[in-house]
């Protein structure tokens, strides 16, 4: 992927997680054994996702054009896991090609800092997609 392309790629799927992990974290806050716990991390995730959001449009110089989209959300909290964690690991590949295709070390070490954040993301997912599983067993 060209660079303008991969920011392009990138910056729509920041936005579309902003999105979705908000209306999620209240769409399975209210589950009575892990609705705590989802909305906390959801929340904590999308607010996350928009301060990333903004630091690759400085980046990219575009800006983001950030607005609000109407979208989709899973119908059970172990489908909106699956999604999240497979979403994850799509942004660690992505971030990691645009380390390689960017030329100012400090936008690299930015880029690298935001794809540590991606790992911690997807970390945090699998270990509640975990417990979620470990107790409906």
């Amino acid at each position: 992927m060209k660079l303008k392309e991969l920011m392009r790629v990138l910056i729509n799927a920041e936005m579309l997680d902003v999105n979705v992990y908000a209306e999620e974290a209240e769409l399975f806050g209210s589950d009575p054994k892990h609705g705590p716990e989802i909305k906390d991390l959801f929340f904590a995730l999308s607010e996350e996702k928009k301060k990333r959001l903004m630091e690759i449009g400085r980046i990219s110089k575009g800006g983001t054009g950030f607005r609000q989209r109407k979208t989709e959300t899973s119908r059970s909290v172990e489908a909106a896991l699956r999604l999240h964690i497979t979403r994850a690991q799509t942004g660690i590949r992505l971030y990691t090609e645009l380390i390689i295709l960017l030329k100012k070390p400090e936008f690299k070490e930015s880029v690298a800092a935001m794809c540590t954040a991606e790992r911690r993301t997807l970390a945090s997912l699998k270990k509640l997609q975990l417990k979620i599983k470990g107790e409906a067993l």
